[in-house]
């Protein structure tokens, strides 16, 4: 049987090879979008639902591969693990999986309403005026989507690794930081929040990008942590040039974050409004399935719309959803992204009948 950081860094490598096959999916559909259709609510919530299913099977699939991570680390610890299925959660609170699909639209008109004058009717050329501010927009819409992907799939293992531990009575865990899967090294905070132990049902603080995953705690003497204890010495060595005495001055918190939960922060650093909230609770099976009955009533709610503006010689028809509004412009390809919405409804359908 591997050891426990060998475990760990095979589990984090096959999370982030689903992770960028999804990627590779998502980026496909957004790139494909004319500068039109960024601006038609008609396409990007068909985009997003297509996007949504399958951020949904990478989750899926993250938390069944940290299930089967969880059960190795167990087992090279001497612990028996429990025999109970992990059901899929969804790992956010407040909002749903189709809501976030939307946001690399929501990004993109963000950074294109600084600029009101520049409306390209097709993409420009490289030597074209403005190619570099509207390539700047493309590219934060799909950094967001990386951004949340990543999130998500990291939350979602961890939220999966730890019902593990607690269904088979671990009472502790640590983070397991991963200076080897960062392209700029391992982030101060975890740094110093490495080397403490975290109570079972207490979701890990995170930070954006974050690539820490759990692992049980032992006992002081536990040959684990001991090893652990000597790679955080050797990471405060390494950490591009940020010395034990530096990072030994860093004092961090964590504060709640409206949909993540627990975020790893600085003493310092102030909390935005989202992240201050208060009425954040861990998602379950049952909070999901509150969310996928929602998915399905805006899918109908959706498909309603545009039929009626398929079937009619409006050129855009404009209506409200759970206080956001929405504009669909019959133009484009509306057609398709109706498809993809009733696939997705569909989809929900099955799995709520399941």
């Amino acid at each position: 049987m591997a050891d426990v950081a060998t475990l760990s860094v095979t589990y984090d490598r096959l999370r982030q090879s689903l992770v960028n096959e999804y990627l590779r999916q998502a980026k496909s559909l957004w790139d494909s979008l004319t500068p039109a259709e960024w601006w038609n609510d008609a396409v990007t919530v068909g985009v997003a639902a297509r996007s949504c299913m399958a951020e949904i099977n990478m989750i899926a699939q993250v938390r069944r591969l940290a299930v089967s991570y969880a059960d190795d680390t167990m087992k090279s610890m001497g612990i028996t693990p429990s025999d109970q299925s992990v059901e899929f959660v969804y790992p956010r609170y407040g909002t749903t999986p189709w809501l976030v699909a939307m946001r690399p639209a929501s990004t993109y008109r963000h950074d294109a309403a600084q600029y009101p004058d520049i409306r390209p009717d097709e993409w420009p050329g490289a030597d074209d005026d403005y190619f570099e501010i509207i390539d700047q927009w493309l590219s934060d819409s799909i950094s967001r989507l990386e951004s949340i992907a990543e999130t998500d799939s990291v939350v979602a293992g961890n939220m999966a690794t730890l019902d593990r531990f607690e269904d088979s009575k671990v009472l502790s865990y640590r983070r397991v930081v991963h200076p080897e899967l960062s392209k700029t090294g391992t982030c101060g905070l975890c740094l110093v929040a490495a080397d403490r132990w975290y109570s079972i049902g207490t979701l890990l603080p995170l930070h954006q990008r974050c690539r820490c995953t759990v692992a049980p705690a032992g006992s002081d003497d536990d040959p684990d942590f001991q090893l652990s204890d000597k790679d955080l010495k050797t990471l405060y060595a390494e950490a591009g040039g940020t010395d034990r005495k530096h990072l030994s001055e860093i004092r961090v918190q964590t504060i709640t974050h409206g949909e993540l939960g627990p975020i790893l922060t600085t003493k310092e650093a102030k909390a935005s409004p989202r992240q201050s909230s208060d009425g954040w609770r861990k998602p379950d099976v049952s909070y999901t399935r509150e969310q996928y009955e929602k998915m399905l009533n805006h899918a109908r709610e959706f498909d309603k719309r545009y039929k009626e503006l398929q079937d009619s010689d409006k050129d855009k028809l404009s209506f409200r959803l759970d206080g956001k509004t929405y504009v669909f412009k019959n133009t484009g390809r509306i057609s398709q992204a109706r498809k993809w919405q009733q696939s997705f409804q569909r989809q929900l359908e099955a799995i709520l009948n399941r």
